[in-house]
């Protein structure tokens, strides 16, 4: 009876020990294996945040210095599952969508002036100039005391005078409240010159480094002279009556990650416009932002903004699975768009527009502008419509300058140039 006993005890212990064991591993199966693979997949989620917004980082470099060399980035798929207990493996896909299947497009109307280049002859009078990049004084005959004056809203700033009886001396004078620069810079020029053509932007003669960066823009030339002797040539950049229409009716290609987690939220990462939005099942927010900038003063208003357009390249558009994979991007074109109006009516459609309106609020109101006064912004369906305000409701005190940037992007080894 005895050594019967003893060996009931010894099954009896033996099963209670499997037990335990059997108990902890299904413990640690049903409890703690989801818990460490949800961190997992939440650590991984944040990898991928960090190279997206090191993708951002290389694409904003490469608009920036706007040449064509290509950069390369890498975007982890999916995770590990645990050794030694069941679990599931983590998985993703990471696309360059095309502007048909993006559902990004942006839309900009306003009546105003735009900003166009210019080259004039024989000028007298130019409204609305933004900058200037070629000025000269072409003299066809040179006669003694023929004079040419150059005026910037009302004030003389340039003065050429043609002194002697040949050989002639040229003599220029440069103003900025007071006399800077006054000099002959021509002389002993024979009689019967002709086509004698003066830069009026020699640095020599400071009148552009020392007078047109002191000017506020846009502003009104006009130029006067004793005789017909001679003409002023001029080119550069003014802003004219226009009715602005941009639009991208075909769409503009994004760049996105979708995750196929097991156990954290699944997140989607999409590089849209020069913004980086994180998406789930509860919102959507922008991690990280487009170039947009807004400066409230008393008088006018302004607006800079930088569109990029992705565009991918056949048979390199996509990867999925586990692993991680390149992406490569190389900068291709710039569009620009500039132009003054006292409203602008702006449009974006997107599957983030509360992203787009939390971000666009939070910027125009750092900037001072207050809503309903100096900007509306209105969710309908998936587009945002902006619509921006002037200080004043009858004058072109907005100015808004728009980058349309194209990059081309591929995914995977094996590259195509």
């Amino acid at each position: 009876m005895y050594g019967n006993s003893r060996g009931q005890v010894g099954v009896v212990v033996a099963i209670l020990m499997v037990s335990l064991v059997v108990a902890v591993i299904v413990i640690i199966q049903v409890y703690y294996v989801p818990n460490w693979m949800k961190e997992k997949e939440a650590e991984h989620m944040d990898t991928v945040a960090n190279q997206f917004s090191n993708l951002k980082f290389s694409i904003d470099l490469q608009t920036l210095a706007q040449i064509d060399v290509p950069i390369t980035n890498s975007i982890t798929l999916g995770s590990k599952e645990l050794p030694y207990f069941i679990s599931a493996r983590a998985f993703g896909s990471l696309n360059v969508l095309p502007p048909a299947n993006s559902n990004f497009t942006m839309s900009l109307t306003a009546s105003g002036k735009e900003l166009r280049s210019f080259s004039e002859s024989d000028i007298t009078l130019l409204t609305d100039v933004a900058d200037i990049t070629a000025f000269e004084l072409v003299l066809d005959t040179l006669e003694n005391g023929d004079i040419y004056n150059v005026s910037i809203d009302g004030m003389k700033r340039l003065e050429v005078q043609v002194i002697g009886d040949g050989p002639y001396r040229i003599d220029l004078e440069t103003i900025n409240d007071s006399t800077i620069f006054d000099q002959p810079i021509a002389t002993e020029l024979p009689m019967g010159t002709q086509g004698y053509r003066i830069n009026l932007l020699n640095p020599d003669y400071k009148f552009v480094n020392q007078v047109l960066p002191y000017i506020d823009t846009p502003f009104d030339i006009s130029v006067t002279s004793s005789t017909s002797n001679g003409e002023f040539d001029i080119s550069g950049h003014q802003y004219q009556n226009a009715t602005i229409s941009f639009s991208t009716p075909n769409g503009l290609g994004t760049i996105q990650y979708q995750s196929e987690n097991a156990y954290f939220v699944d997140q989607t990462y999409t590089y849209q416009g020069g913004a980086v939005i994180i998406s789930q099942s509860d919102g959507n927010a922008i991690t990280s932002p487009p170039f947009f900038s807004a400066s409230n003063a008393t008088t006018q208003h302004v607006f800079n903004m930088s569109l990029v357009d992705v565009r991918g390249l056949p048979g390199k558009r996509s990867a999925g699975g586990y692993g991680t994979y390149a992406i490569r991007t190389n900068y291709s074109s710039t569009e620009y768009l500039e132009f003054k109006a006292s409203s602008v009516t702006l449009t974006i459609t997107t599957d983030y527009p509360e992203a787009w309106e939390r971000y666009l609020n939070t910027t125009l109101t750092a900037s001072g502008m207050q809503q309903d006064v100096d900007y509306n912004l209105t969710i309908e369906n998936h587009q945002l419509v902006v619509l921006l305000h002037g200080p004043s409701v009858d004058s072109a005190d907005i100015t808004f300058s728009l980058q349309k940037i194209t990059v081309y992007a591929q995914v995977g080894p094996g590259w195509v140039s």
